[in-house]
């Protein structure tokens, strides 16, 4: 563990030692109404925890079995990647409770165990925020922040930058920020929430963002992002070796859905502008994007090569019919990138199911199919197909107010 994980883990303990005095509750017991494989999360429009219950610890372990494999049409490019395949213990520690003075703390440690050679443990702060808020709908929010508007399980945010995007299994978004959140849910309004992105190396403003989210008694649903993101010329050298000093670029992403308590659709579409460096969605391990190194050199070009439309389905099967009980959710997404531009065209593909063994035990499968056609990379095939197979199992203890699944 090194030190700024151990040193945030003992102002935690810390300050929980400080507010003992107010009769400290911890609770890490059995919930009948929890079920590990749906979605636990409000985020920018509610509380993950009770605020009537100050000083209520909420403990939760959650522990999973990862096995992921790669496959590809030529040999060369599957040996390309970090690694073909490989297995992973990971293990969530997540910790809840509503404070004094209208405050709410939350965070998931995450500890990672894997076979790929590069670190035998790894410890890693998935979720460290504070809240404070004013009345049930305005609120601060600080730390690493976890959000979720979309009806995406797998594509992420376009909006908010590559570091949140493409990760396997993940419906919710990861960014550090400062936000402010409103919502006016309760009287048929909108929530919204507008923020800002700090980098460390040194310090200084990385980004700005906003956006709204509508939910009608129909079932359909609006979303809309916006954000104005800066780039250095440290992290750009290996793209762009000409690049120098700083420069800006917009993000922006769209959504339309319709969310029935038996299932979902949607469509959404997202890109930049003015925008130079990696093609978004290229960045991930097992992206096969990520080696053919698909940059965007002018920024005149950017908006062409960066448009990207998505769109899918979710069910909820065990919500259907009771014979269906441990199938809880199926969906099918995928997106198109490239299709405003020659230099390539790639689709990609996500199925996923998940399968309830018990309401703890969860066995959930993705399928994502790749395929690329370019002619930018003269030292990669014109013609790219792999899929990548993901498997998890896990096991969860408590009840979490948030689920990292």
């Amino acid at each position: 563990m090194n030190k700024k994980v151990f040193t945030v883990l003992l102002l935690v303990m810390i300050g929980i030692g400080r507010i003992s005095a107010q009769h400290v509750q911890l609770v890490l017991e059995n919930d009948s109404t929890f079920n590990a494989a749906e979605d636990y999360i409000k985020a920018n429009e509610g509380f993950d925890v009770d605020i009537t219950k100050i000083n209520v610890i909420n403990l939760g372990l959650q522990a999973a079995q990862d096995v992921v494999v790669a496959h590809a049409n030529n040999d060369k490019v599957t040996s390309a990647l970090a690694n073909k395949s490989y297995y992973r213990q990971r293990v969530d520690l997540m910790l809840s409770s509503a404070l004094p003075e209208r405050t709410n703390v939350y965070s998931t440690i995450s500890f990672l165990n894997d076979n790929s050679g590069a670190s035998s443990t790894m410890v890693t702060i998935s979720n460290m925020e504070i809240e404070h808020f004013f009345n049930n709908n305005f609120k601060f929010r600080l730390g690493r922040l976890v959000n979720s508007v979309s009806e995406s399980q797998f594509f992420g945010r376009m909006a908010l930058e590559e570091s949140s995007a493409h990760v396997f299994g993940r419906k919710i978004f990861i960014n550090d920020a400062l936000e402010f959140d409103g919502s006016f849910k309760k009287k048929g309004g909108p929530s919204f929430f507008i923020g800002l992105k700090p980098t460390f190396r040194p310090f200084n403003l990385k980004g700005m963002y906003a956006g709204l989210h509508q939910s009608f008694k129909n079932g359909m649903q609006l979303h809309g992002i916006f954000s104005v993101n800066r780039q250095f010329e440290e992290d750009m050298l290996r793209y762009i070796p000409d690049f120098k000093g700083k420069s800006a670029y917009f993000s922006y992403e769209a959504e339309v859905a319709y969310k029935r308590p038996v299932g979902s659709v949607f469509l959404n579409v997202g890109g930049n502008l003015g925008y130079q460096g990696l093609l978004p969605h290229a960045g991930g391990n097992f992206d096969f994007m990520k080696q053919l190194l698909p940059v965007v050199t002018d920024k005149s070009d950017s908006f062409e090569e960066t448009f990207t439309p998505a769109c899918g389905f979710r069910l909820y099967p065990a919500k259907m019919s009771p014979s269906w009980k441990m199938l809880p959710q199926v969906g099918v997404e995928a997106e198109l990138q490239g299709g405003l531009t020659d230099r390539f065209t790639a689709l990609n593909v996500c199925a996923y199911c998940k399968v309830s063994f018990t309401r703890r035990m969860v066995l959930t499968y993705y399928c994502t199919p790749q395929f690329i056609w370019q002619d930018f990379n003269e030292g990669k095939p014109s013609y790219i197909g792999g899929v990548v197979n993901f498997l998890r199992l896990s096991i969860t203890v408590g009840r979490p107010s948030r689920m990292f699944l």
